[in-house]
C-alpha cells in the first residue's frame, strides 16, 4: 500500500523520498472510502432519464464510462438501445459511453440496472501527464458495496459529493521540482504535498477545487515562493491573497489553466505562455531543463 504524499524540499534526497510515496494505490483508496451508493435501475422511462441525468453530468470527465448490466446480453443491449433513443441528436456521442454487459450469474436479484465504470488506461497527447489523479465518492453510482474511484485526464470537470476524497501520484522524472496545490477562490490555497491524509478530502465550498500539479526540472519562482508561504500550514488551505492566485499566474485569467503548459519558470507570472503537447521534443538541452509541465483538475459540487 503507497504512503500518501510526503513532504519535499529542494534536496534531491528528499525529491526521491516523494517520487517514492506519490505512486498511486487505487485498492488502498477503495478500502479507505466508505460504502458507496448503489447501482441506478433501469425499470421505467423515468428511471432511463434519472440515468442519462447522470451520464450527462460527468460528461466533462473524459474518462468515466457507464455499464447497463442484465441478465443476458439481449436484454442488455435492448436496455442500452432504450437508453439510447432518449438521447437527442446533439447528445448521441454520449453513447459511446455506455456498454451492455451481463449480470454475473450469481446475482440474486437479475434485475436491469447501471453504474459508473472508469477508463483506467488513457490515450492521445491530450490525456499525457506525469501526474495522477483518483477520487473515490461514495455518490458515484456502483456495481457493489465497493466505492467507485475514478482517474481523472487533465482539464477534467468531475462532479464530487460532500464524502468524495482524491489522491494525487507522480511517475516523472526523479530529479524534478514538484509542486501540488489545491485551490477554491482565487488565493484560498492548501499545498497538497503536505496534506496528512492519504485520501485528501475534497473542498466542499459552492465553487469546487481546482488542483494546479507542476513538474519542474528547476525551482519556478512563484511556486517556490507559494510553497514557502505555506510552510507551516500541514496541509491546510490559508487564504493569502490574490497576488497567489494560481489561475491569474498561470495562465492568465482569460483562459484559465490548461493541461500540458511549458513555459520557461521566470515567464510562469508573465501574461502570457506558450502551449505545447508535453511530448514535444525540446530544441536544445538547456531548454528542456527549464521546462515546466503543469496539469489542471477541477472537481465541482454535484448540483
Amino acid at each position: 500500500m503507497t504512503p500518501p504524499l510526503a513532504r519535499h524540499d529542494a534536496e534531491g534526497t528528499q525529491r526521491r523520498r516523494v517520487f517514492a510515496t506519490l505512486v498511486l494505490a487505487l485498492a488502498a483508496s477503495a478500502a479507505a472510502a466508505p460504502a458507496s451508493a448503489n447501482p441506478l435501475p433501469l425499470q421505467s422511462d423515468a428511471d432511463r432519464a434519472a440515468f442519462l441525468a447522470e451520464v450527462r453530468a460527468y460528461r466533462d470527465a473524459s474518462r468515466v464510462r457507464w455499464v447497463i448490466a442484465a441478465p443476458d446480453r439481449a436484454d442488455a443491449l435492448a436496455e442500452l438501445a432504450r437508453v439510447e433513443a432518449q438521447l437527442p441528436p446533439s447528445e448521441r456521442d454520449l453513447a459511446s459511453r455506455i456498454t451492455a454487459q451481463v449480470l454475473d450469474a450469481a446475482d440474486a436479484t437479475g434485475t436491469v440496472r447501471a453504474w459508473m465504470q472508469p477508463q483506467f488506461s488513457a490515450s492521445g497527447a491530450a490525456n499525457a501527464c506525469s501526474w495522477q489523479v483518483w477520487v473515490t465518492d461514495p455518490a458515484f453510482p456502483s456495481p457493489s458495496t465497493e466505492p467507485v474511484s475514478t482517474p481523472l485526464s487533465p482539464n477534467d470537470r468531475l462532479p464530487v459529493g460532500p464524502a468524495a476524497t482524491f489522491r494525487v501520484g507522480h511517475a516523472g522524472l526523479l530529479q524534478s521540482r514538484l509542486y501540488a496545490f489545491g485551490e477554491t477562490h482565487a488565493g484560498a490555497i492548501r499545498d497538497l504535498a503536505t496534506a496528512p491524509e492519504v485520501n485528501v478530502p475534497v473542498s466542499t465550498e459552492p465553487g469546487g477545487e481546482t488542483l494546479v500539479l507542476a513538474t519542474s526540472r528547476e525551482a519556478t519562482p512563484f511556486l517556490e515562493s507559494l510553497k514557502s508561504a505555506l510552510a507551516d500550514s500541514e496541509g491546510k488551505r490559508l487564504d493569502l491573497g490574490v497576488k497567489y492566485a494560481l489561475r491569474d499566474k498561470m495562465a492568465g485569467k482569460s483562459r484559465g489553466i490548461g493541461a500540458n503548459i511549458q513555459a520557461i519558470p521566470q515567464s510562469m507570472i508573465a501574461d502570457s505562455v506558450s502551449q505545447v503537447a508535453v511530448n514535444t521534443p525540446a530544441r536544445d538541452e538547456t531548454a528542456a531543463g527549464k521546462l515546466v509541465e503543469t496539469c489542471s483538475y477541477v472537481l465541482i459540487p454535484t448540483q
